[in-house]
């Protein structure tokens, strides 16, 4: 990838940050969450831990989320709950295994979507959730089922349709209850550098010496980027106390947000984004690459390191709540929610569990305080709802 984008920078100039990121990561081939393998990217053999990978309690609590909200919304007859970004497929398969407790929640929520772009995840994904054919298209050569049925996790009928984009799941009036677990911050984003003559993008060049092969520039005058960014009064987005050196801008994800909180709005639901990020106010450069747990340059092997930037829970939010019919609550910190969820108690009664090894006490805990403690994920992390 790479040479690729090397050549791609001979040809026509420096690439926006935005693009370079979307490439790095969503490249047909190269791509790090496209090429084949992405799947080993997750968990302690790869480059970072989420945390339904470090838990079974996120994943529970998450359920729990699910069945309050299908409550609140009066218990319709049918519910249709959405994963977008689902990994591994990890988060789904502790939200249904915990929600088996409430029979009339898994039969009224028989319908699974499961947003991947990544065709490598998607095998990944069913695999991990014992997805076996059920129907196929009506082709002939159809090889692909349209959909799969989880059997696994209890009687319920359930059976889960793979779509690669949000905008392929029909808006027919059934609710939905969506979960994003860091999906927010995989968005590309463009960059933004104050100077003395306005703000100038940051773009991506070739490097003339050094371990990179690239190396960060500013445009040396306004790019169309910019200029939208001016038209927009984006900075008043991005940050609200105007003192920030850097903006970071990510349309996709504000546009996804948008997209959510007009299908949630149409036919009722909620949905969870749960991500690192900010509350309110400009974080400045928050570009990050991470591989085998450790932070990188991000401009190093592009294509095999996570590319990362932090969520603006308070744009997000102010898009969602901009929705007609839609209304958004937080962003908080994901100890505090995870607390109101009642991640203590579930801990205790796994803990009193009769036949619950030393080991795996050890384990429960040391993942519950990471989740929970300000200096790890406690307070790095926050939970939007909408």
């Amino acid at each position: 990838l790479g040479l690729e984008l090397g050549s791609q920078i001979l040809a026509r100039g420096p690439l926006s940050v935005y693009e370079y990121m979307r490439q790095c990561l969503l490249h047909p081939r190269h791509g790090y969450y496209a090429r084949s393998g992405a799947e080993r990217n997750f968990g302690a053999g790869g480059d970072f831990v989420t945390a339904p990978e470090l838990s079974q309690l996120f994943g529970e609590l998450v359920g729990v989320w699910f069945v309050s909200e299908w409550v609140r919304l009066g218990e319709p007859e049918k519910v249709r709950l959405v994963e977008v970004g689902p990994g591994r497929g990890t988060l789904l398969g502790d939200v249904l295994r915990a929600t088996a407790a409430w029979p009339k929640f898994r039969r009224a929520a028989s319908d699974v979507r499961l947003v991947e772009p990544s065709a490598s995840l998607r095998l990944a994904q069913r695999r991990t959730l014992g997805a076996r054919p059920a129907t196929h298209a009506q082709k002939p050569d159809a090889e692909t089922p349209v959909t799969w049925a989880l059997d696994g996790f209890g009687d319920f009928g359930t059976r889960a349709t793979w779509h690669e984009s949000l905008d392929e799941i029909d808006d027919d009036g059934v609710p939905t209850l969506l979960v994003g677990q860091e999906v927010l911050d995989a968005f590309p984003a463009y960059q933004f550098v104050k100077t003395d003559n306005g703000w100038r993008e940051k773009l991506v060049d070739l490097a003339d010496a050094g371990p990179d092969r690239f190396r960060f520039v500013l445009a040396p005058s306004p790019t169309p980027a910019s200029r939208a960014l001016a038209a927009a009064d984006a900075p008043s987005l991005a940050t609200k106390d105007g003192e920030a050196e850097t903006l970071e801008v990510a349309p996709g994800a504000l546009a996804f947000v948008d997209a959510v909180a007009a299908k949630v709005a149409k036919a009722g639901g909620a949905a969870l984004f749960v991500d690192y990020g900010y509350a309110r106010g400009q974080r400045g450069d928050t570009l990050r690459g991470f591989r085998r747990h450790a932070q990188v340059s991000p401009l190093r092997e592009p294509g095999l390191v996570d590319l990362t930037v932090d969520a603006d829970f308070g744009a997000c939010g102010d898009r969602a709540a901009a929705v007609d019919g839609a209304a958004a609550f937080g962003a908080v910190d994901q100890g505090e929610w995870l607390q109101r969820m009642g991640i203590v108690p579930r801990l205790e009664a796994l803990l009193n569990l009769d036949d619950i090894t030393e080991s795996q006490v050890e384990d429960l805990i040391s993942a519950c305080e990471r989740l929970l403690d300000p200096e790890q994920m406690g307070e790095r992390y926050k939970v939007l709802a909408v």
